[in-house]
């Protein structure tokens, strides 16, 4: 399993988790390459490796990918798991400050297979994610495996924490959860019905890239396959406002959300307005308000309407003026000029 994490540290300013990544030139003996260059070269891999195999996927959706030897129809060519791709960023981080992106301005393909998307939620990138996995190279040698599943959060919550290598991490957005409660079998082991399942092909700039590891040379690109059984979300800053919540324009990036513009992204920020009021305080309900929680959920909550109003929560957090409900409202702890 260790293949998988990225080697990190657990620093707190002002609440703030900042994460580490390996520098790519750590490893003296391996000479530091143009990222451009060996993206270029990768993506050259990948596509010969993907019509030089084929697929075979057995009645659990597990997958084996072998070189065609009679004939067989690539993976490039079958239909019955189309071959999808999407292009995306490197989303790593050298700190979680708003401007702390890792410096890789490549464009990066994704290719991928859903085997099952799966019946649950779509995971945000800040969420807490269950995946099983098996990971190989490009000679079809498994190099990782685990079938129960890790948790695996971005970023950081703890210092132990694990955080997948980018590829594995931005792909579990094409899949769901599952819906269900997962069955223990007899020798102490969970299954999951209905999951997320998907093969994705990664390059090695969102992987390892000078990095080797124990099966994976400087460089070389990789394979997994990653199944999404559950998700938890997170509240990062402990404000009561969960993370998911803290995307203001919607983009799925987390980082780039700074209400008060000091460099530390709202869902790390436990004051987002930078009023000197923590966000805690300013969503914390007045004494006698009705419902069961202490604090303002970020909306309404109305999952059941033959609730008492006494015993729901009829309000989301509200505006200085006490607008509960217009959904484009400015909420009272991101609005400095409450206080």
């Amino acid at each position: 399993m260790k293949n998988i994490f990225k080697s990190s540290f657990f620093v707190m300013v002002a609440m703030l988790v900042i994460s580490c990544n390996k520098d790519d030139s750590s490893n003296s003996s391996i000479e530091l390459r143009n990222r451009q260059d060996v993206y270029d070269e990768n993506i050259a891999e990948i596509e010969a490796y993907l019509k030089a195999t084929y697929l075979t996927v057995d009645a659990d959706l597990d997958a084996t990918v072998d070189s065609i030897d009679a004939g067989q129809v690539s993976i490039w060519d079958q239909l019955d798991y189309p071959l999808q791709s999407v292009t995306v960023k490197n989303d790593a981080r050298t700190t979680n400050f708003t401007d702390g992106r890792f410096p890789d301005d490549v464009d990066y393909k994704l290719y991928y297979i859903v085997l099952n998307e799966g019946g649950g939620e779509f995971p945000k990138s800040v969420d807490s994610t269950l995946v099983g996995y098996k990971g190989w190279n490009l000679e079809n040698k498994i190099f990782d495996q685990n079938d129960q599943g890790v948790w695996f959060t971005f970023p950081q919550l703890g210092q132990f924490d694990p955080v997948s290598i980018s590829g594995f991490r931005q792909i579990l957005s094409k899949v769901r959860t599952s819906p269900n409660a997962p069955t223990l079998e007899s020798d102490g082991t969970l299954t999951w019905s209905d999951y997320g399942n998907v093969l994705v092909f990664i390059p090695s700039g969102l992987a390892y890239f000078s990095s080797p590891r124990a099966g994976i040379g400087a460089y070389k690109p990789i394979a997994f396959q990653t199944k999404l059984y559950k998700l938890k979300k997170n509240d990062h800053d402990r404000d009561r406002v969960l993370s998911v919540y803290e995307d203001l324009n919607n983009d799925n990036d987390y980082f780039n959300d700074d209400t008060d513009g000091d460099r530390i992204p709202d869902f790390l920020d436990i004051d987002d307005d930078g009023d000197g009021f923590v966000t805690k305080t300013e969503i914390k309900k007045p004494e006698g308000e009705a419902g069961l929680l202490k604090y303002y959920p970020f909306n309404i909550v109305l999952d059941d309407p033959t609730t008492p109003e006494d015993e729901t929560e009829l309000k989301g957090i509200p505006s200085c003026s006490n607008d509960f409900t217009t959904p484009a409202r400015l909420r009272k702890h991101l609005d400095r000029n409450c206080h």
